[in-house]
């Protein structure tokens, strides 16, 4: 939470950024005591070149006492037991979450700019340090936490690269996108691939060995980014191409500047804004990039990635039943609406009468109902489940009057029963008295 949770808290506490020295005092101290109750306990890897620190963040799992077991003890309790263990004097125990925020003292150390301070300073304010902990259920899931936060924007960066062949990464795993899907539903064109980080690192191109060690420097991290398979940067002249956008064309380049700030999705925008090293990445390193004549080499295409992709994760079966139920289901929506809805006069029709027609002809087309004895053959399904748009429109616009007149009748005769078995309640209630 950036070090901010107690600012707001019923009781603030002071929790101010720290400088270097007191975050790995701190840390140093956490990861020892934690390692007393948990069977693996790690603290992503930090963004290159912080000065400062606002939290210090901690993941655990494989609980070695009951006490500190969030599936043995309610959370409430395991997050009492963490504050007791870390001398917190102040809790904020997420309901619903297994992530506890913790107040500690600020540490008492002699920091390289305090040495030589004179011992009639004034006594420093009281003020503390914010620690997060976050309890992961599985060593599988602890892993991926670990991976996914390293190196702070780094995936920010990584996935604005990916995202242009079809790939996300989020805090679950790897996934290959549906772009039939995708237009009108992001998360149910999502095919899961891998929750393994060497599996996503070996399938993007990135090194996985120096991905486990802290970086230098901004420049490095950004070179290393570069490095992707999938990282190419458009030629400064590459923009006045024009393009067929018909066809298996390569995805495309990384652009960076203002045009390609631009072309970024609401949320890289958003990104660019509260994050300065993605914010540098876009605005400086590309640009160079592109200047330099660097990283120009164009990559494979997305549907290259797509088929990498089904070789490497064994999906494409699922990838083709879900593009087809997807179609399929669209294609029953258009029906609905634009045949069956579409064909039945909306003006100088008594509105009961046209919603009883409708609910007929849905029965029949869609549900399979028989009309007037038979199931019309205007409106069965080929093999895939589809249906001959044409012949169901001429079946509409033919018989929805007698639709209309059947619907209705069915209407009086369910109303009918219905009283009917109002009115046999109410004697059973009399007789009952």
């Amino acid at each position: 939470m950036g070090g901010q949770a107690f600012a707001s808290h019923a009781s603030p506490l002071p929790t101010p950024r720290m400088p270097p020295a007191v975050y790995d005092h701190v840390l140093k101290q956490t990861l020892h005591a934690l390692r007393e109750h948990y069977a693996q306990v790690e603290s992503p890897i930090e963004a290159p070149g912080k000065t400062t620190h606002g939290d210090v963040d901690v993941l655990v799992t494989g609980a070695l006492e009951k006490d500190f077991d969030p599936e043995e003890r309610p959370w409430i309790e395991v997050a009492d037991k963490l504050g007791e263990v870390l001398g917190a004097v102040s809790v904020i125990r997420n309901h619903g979450q297994s992530v506890v925020n913790l107040a500690v003292p600020w540490p008492k150390i002699v920091l390289p700019s305090m040495e030589h301070s004179p011992e009639s300073a004034e006594p420093e304010e009281v003020k503390y340090v914010q620690i997060d902990i976050h309890y992961i259920h599985s060593p599988e899931r602890f892993q991926w936490e670990l991976f996914h936060s390293a190196h702070g924007d780094l995936w920010n960066i990584l996935g604005s690269t990916i995202r242009r062949f079809g790939l996300t990464v989020n805090d679950r795993g790897l996934y290959l996108r549906i772009p039939d899907i995708e237009l009108l539903d992001r998360k149910k064109s999502m095919i899961f691939l891998t929750e393994k980080p060497s599996e996503v690192l070996n399938f993007i191109g990135i090194d996985e060995k120096r991905w486990w060690k802290p970086f230098s420097s901004q420049s490095e991290m950004f070179n290393y980014a570069a490095g992707c398979k999938l990282f190419w940067v458009r030629e400064k002249d590459a923009e006045e191409e024009e393009y067929d956008v018909v066809g298996d064309l390569p995805a495309e380049g990384q652009e960076g500047g203002e045009v390609g700030k631009k072309k970024l999705k609401h949320n890289d925008r958003q990104r660019m804004a509260k994050r300065p090293i993605f914010n540098d990445w876009i605005t400086v390193f590309i640009p160079k990039c592109r200047e330099e004549g660097l990283y120009t080499e164009q990559k494979p295409t997305q549907n290259e990635i797509r088929d990498e992709a089904f070789k490497q994760f064994g999906v494409q079966k699922e990838y083709e039943e879900k593009l087809a139920s997807w179609k399929l289901l669209r294609h029953k929506d258009e029906i609905l609406r634009e045949v069956i809805k579409g064909s039945i006069p909306i003006e100088d029709v008594d509105q009961q009468f046209r919603a009883a027609s409708i609910r007929t002809i849905k029965a029949v087309v869609l549900e399979g109902q028989e009309f007037q004895g038979v199931i019309p053959e205007a409106v069965k399904q080929d093999a895939r489940g589809f249906y001959d748009v044409a012949a169901v429109k001429a079946f509409v616009q033919a018989n929805w009057e007698e639709a209309g007149r059947v619907g209705l009748e069915r209407l009086l005769v369910k109303s009918r029963l219905a009283m009917q078995e109002k009115e046999a309640k109410r004697k059973r209630e009399v007789v009952e008295r």
